[in-house]
Order: C-alpha cells, then sequence, then structure tokens
C-alpha cells in the first residue's frame, strides 16, 4: 500500500509539472520578464552585475538564477520559464511536506504516509493552487516571484524542522536564516519576512526555555548575515545605484502613474476597496483568508495555554501570509497578481487542516467539508487536461520558440554587433550586443525624465537626453522597435512613446526600416538597420 501512494503521488505532481510547463510554453511574452531574463544573460554572457554595471529596480538575487538557466541553454527565455516551473514544483513539495509536518506534530508521525483521503484532499488543493485566477499569470511568466517563494517556504521548512526536533534547532535556525535572506534579497517585499522569523524564532527560544535562547537568534541572523554578503559588496560597490534601484525608483513610478492621471489602486482606500470586491465575489478568497485568521488567533490561544510547542510554527507561517498580504498594499498603484504572495502559505494552512472528509457523524463536519469542496472548486476555472498535453505536443506553437526563432532571424539582416531595444533578452538570445542601460526597461526608461540630469548621472541612468551621446560612443548595428507599442509612454495617451527616441535617431541617421512579422506578436517589429 506504501508503493501505492508514492506511486500515485509521483503520478499527480508529474501531471502537475506538465500543467506547469504548459502554461508556462503557451503563455503570452510580457515585457516585465524581460527585467529578470536580461540581467541573467548579461551576468552569464558579459559577467556584468546589478547596481554596478548597469540600473536595476529590483533586489540583486532574482539575476543569479536566471544566469544559470541561460548559461545551460541556448534557447534563453524558454530555459528561464522552464527554471520557474520547476522552482514552483518544488514551492509545491514544500507546501505539502510542512502542512504534513504541521498536523502531525512529531518528526516521527510526520513520516507516516498519509491516508487516502488526505492524499485526495492534498491533490485537491494542489490543483486548486495552480488554477487559482491570482496564480495563472505569476505561474506561467518568468518573475521572481517563483524564485522568492521557493526561498521563503524553505526558510519556514527549516523553523518547523527545528520546533519538531529541538537537538537540530541551532542548525535549522542558521539554514531558516540564510533562506529568508535569499528570499528578501529576491524580492524587496520578502524582506519583511525576516522581521517575522526572527519573532517566531524568539517565541519559540523563549517557550522552549533553552539554556542559551540566545544561541538561536544568533545563529538566525548569522545565517542572514552570510546570505547578505554578496548583496553587501554590490551595495559598497555601487551605493547609488543600490539606493536608486531600491528605494528612488519606487517613488518615481508612482510619480509616473500620477502623471498618466490613473486613478484605480493610487492610494489605499482604493487598493483595499478592489482587494474586497475581488475577494467578496469569490467564496473560495473568503474562505482562504478565513482560515489564515484562524489559524493565527489558534495558534496564540494554545501558545497562551502552552498546550503545543509546534505553535510557534503555525504562527510564524501565519505572520508570513499577514505580512506578504500587507506589503501587497504598498506598491502603487497596487494590482491584484501581488496578492498572490501569500497565497502559497494560506494554501499551506488549509492543508495541515484535520479534514475527516469520509466521516461525516456530525452535520456541522459533513456542512463544512462539503462548503470546503464547493467553496475550491467554484473559484477556479476548470482545464482540459487534453489540451494542455496538445500544447506540449508541437513546440513550433510556443511563443518563447518562437521568440527565439525570430532572435535568430534577425541575422537576416544584422549579421552581428549591437543592437538597441527596449527588449535587450530578444537580441541577446541570437548572441548580439546590447546596450546594459535598457535591461530593466521599459521601466527605469519611462521614469527616467523625473530625475534631474544631475540624479541621473548619480544613479547611472540614462534618459532619452542622455541617448545620443551613449550612441555617439557606440552606435547601434540594428535597432528594434514595437514591443511597446501597446503600453504607454512618457506622457499620457502616448501609447508606444517609449520607442519613439530610437525611431527619431534612426530616421536622423538613416537607418533603413524592415518590417518584420512573428506569430508571438501579431503587431509586428520595425528593424531599423544601418546599413554602411
Amino acid at each position: 500500500m506504501r508503493i501505492l501512494k508514492l506511486a500515485a503521488q509521483v503520478v499527480f505532481y508529474l501531471a502537475i509539472l506538465a500543467l506547469l510547463v504548459s502554461s508556462s510554453v503557451s503563455a503570452g511574452i510580457s515585457h516585465d520578464e524581460n527585467q529578470f531574463i536580461a540581467p541573467g544573460q548579461l551576468l552569464a554572457y558579459h559577467g556584468l552585475f546589478p547596481y554596478v554595471d548597469y540600473p536595476y529596480t529590483h533586489m540583486p538575487y532574482g539575476a543569479a538564477p536566471y544566469a544559470v538557466s541561460a548559461w545551460a541553454s541556448d534557447h534563453d527565455f524558454l530555459a528561464g520559464r522552464l527554471m520557474s516551473c520547476l522552482a514552483w514544483l518544488a514551492s509545491i513539495l514544500l507546501m505539502v511536506a510542512i502542512a504534513r509536518a504541521l498536523r502531525a506534530g512529531t518528526g516521527t508521525a510526520g513520516r507516516e504516509p498519509p491516508s487516502w483521503l488526505r492524499l485526495l484532499w492534498e491533490f485537491l488543493l494542489v490543483y486548486v493552487f495552480v488554477n487559482h485566477p491570482l496564480m495563472l499569470f505569476i505561474l506561467s511568466t518568468a518573475l521572481n516571484h517563483s524564485l522568492a517563494t521557493l526561498f521563503s517556504l524553505l526558510a519556514a521548512w527549516f523553523l518547523v524542522q527545528g520546533i519538531l526536533e529541538p537537538s537540530r534547532s541551532y542548525r535549522a535556525a542558521f539554514q531558516s536564516g540564510v533562506f529568508i535572506a535569499i528570499a528578501g534579497l529576491t524580492r524587496f517585499n520578502y524582506a519583511s519576512l525576516g522581521l517575522v522569523l526572527f519573532a517566531a524564532w524568539l517565541i519559540y527560544a523563549r517557550g522552549l526555555r533553552l539554556a542559551h535562547p540566545g544561541k538561536v537568534l544568533g545563529r538566525y541572523l548569522g545565517g542572514g548575515l552570510v546570505a547578505s554578503l554578496p548583496a553587501m559588496v554590490l551595495a559598497v560597490l555601487a551605493p547609488q545605484a543600490f539606493y536608486y534601484g531600491n528605494l528612488v525608483y519606487i517613488r518615481l513610478n508612482t510619480v509616473y502613474y500620477q502623471g498618466l492621471l490613473r486613478k484605480s489602486g493610487m492610494d489605499l482606500v482604493t487598493k483595499f476597496a478592489e482587494f474586497v470586491s475581488f475577494t467578496a465575489a469569490r467564496p473560495l478568497d473568503m474562505l482562504l483568508y478565513a482560515v489564515l485568521l484562524y489559524t493565527a488567533g489558534a495558534a496564540l490561544l494554545q501558545m497562551w495555554r502552552q498546550k503545543s510547542r509546534l505553535e510557534p510554527g503555525r504562527l510564524g507561517i501565519a505572520a508570513i501570509a499577514v505580512a506578504l498580504w500587507l506589503t501587497a498594499f504598498t506598491p502603487t498603484p497596487a494590482l491584484l497578481q501581488y496578492f498572490a504572495a501569500p497565497l502559497p502559505f494560506i494554501f499551506l494552512l488549509l492543508a495541515a487542516f484535520e479534514v475527516n472528509l469520509g466521516r461525516f457523524q456530525r452535520w456541522g463536519q459533513a456542512i463544512g467539508s462539503l462548503a470546503l469542496l464547493v467553496a475550491a472548486l467554484t473559484g477556479i476555472r476548470l482545464r482540459n487536461p487534453m489540451n494542455d498535453l496538445m500544447v506540449l505536443s508541437d513546440p513550433s506553437t510556443w511563443p518563447p520558440v518562437q521568440l527565439h526563432e525570430f532572435a535568430v532571424s534577425l541575422r537576416e539582416h544584422v549579421v552581428g554587433g549591437r543592437i538597441l531595444t527596449l527588449q535587450p533578452m530578444i537580441p541577446m538570445e541570437a548572441g548580439y550586443e546590447v546596450y546594459p542601460f535598457t535591461s530593466n526597461a521599459p521601466f527605469s526608461w519611462r521614469t527616467s525624465l523625473l530625475l534631474t540630469a544631475q540624479r541621473r548621472l548619480e544613479y547611472g541612468v540614462t534618459s532619452p537626453e542622455e541617448l545620443r551621446a551613449v550612441l555617439r560612443q557606440t552606435p547601434p548595428d540594428a535597432i528594434l522597435v514595437g514591443f511597446e507599442a501597446p503600453h504607454a509612454g512618457f506622457e499620457r495617451q502616448e501609447l508606444g512613446g517609449l520607442e519613439t527616441p530610437f525611431s527619431d535617431y534612426a530616421r536622423e541617421h538613416g537607418y533603413e526600416p524592415v518590417a518584420l512579422t512573428t506569430p508571438f506578436w501579431t503587431r509586428g517589429f520595425t528593424l531599423w538597420v544601418n546599413r554602411p
């Protein structure tokens, strides 16, 4: 029976991986992805580092994993998406493992195989999770969410393991500190989790009445310090660029959207109203947040009564979800996809519940279990798995493969050299040189004019005012435009305006336009070629 259960889990999670891969390879290209793929390419191919060699508007650790994926395959973009799929699969397995540990309460009991009903419940929750409306975009794109989630789940895993096995608490605290620091240095809002886990380890150390509770906290802080050393080096080498990328740019982005007269999600009241409206229309989400509140309250009560030493773990995970929920309100404007961050931890808490699906001795239990099932199944759009398998059978229809073929096709017009574009991940896919200042474009580029010339010089930011000086030193062999056509420009209702300085330069210097078409971008591109 144990082997049969293991086989069922292997088959199920392979199916989940196939579902993740199918969604990833069939999703359209988002201009958000360039700011993670391109820095990875710059690091892998040219040894260029964020802040030091170009402006970067995120925490630095997201570049390294995408550098590995770019180094591992010539299909850089496809490899980046597949790496993100593997990170999500690892995150899902960690969610299930942590939930089982919380449910069992002891290290030995946690290794016992779950019942068939428990397995079915886990399978249902995982399937609902990967089909949750807020998760669909995040799961299918190459962003830094997958990495930050994986590292924070690893930190939570070591917290739970340290609580379950006190003999390992010092080592587990160190490991927890390492991974939560990596998570925070991958995506900025996850840095708040460092304080959350510090409080969880403090509660655990005091509750266990260790002879030296400070040792646990010292190990935790030591792990965080060790993991932070590379970021500290980058900050020391380029302090102004580090300050710009993680603090100044956030303010500039808010000013930019205010200049576009955007009204939705620009203040706390409207942000909260949009979240409430989205949640109130979905029973599943109301259930998830009810579980979060219940778990936090029950854990506090149990700790007060000193009934379970595992409660700091439950409370810590609930606090992680709350912190990620609160930080989702901090960006301006707030987008609903930001509220995907707490979902892995809330689903984890729901999976840890003892739901007796097969024993309905009491009406309350029967109604509750039925409500859970109905809420879960009605909260998602059910997908036909055969359609996903059909997608996997024909790689020529995958946008990441089409992007690679498009990048290689540029050689028909430009043999080699340097290409100027706001999506440098495309030409770098085919081995072209690019301009590092475009690595996080269009984001730093579109807010650059909000800085004074002196500030741009201090932060290493290039704007349209410096563009000609940059291109005078290293003229481009070609200029690729068209990707920003549907997006706002420097001013209100100026769609595609971010690429206007590029096209103006091309016309002024006699570049010849070539219209290019590709299946992944029906609007088409224009390649301005410098023909001697």
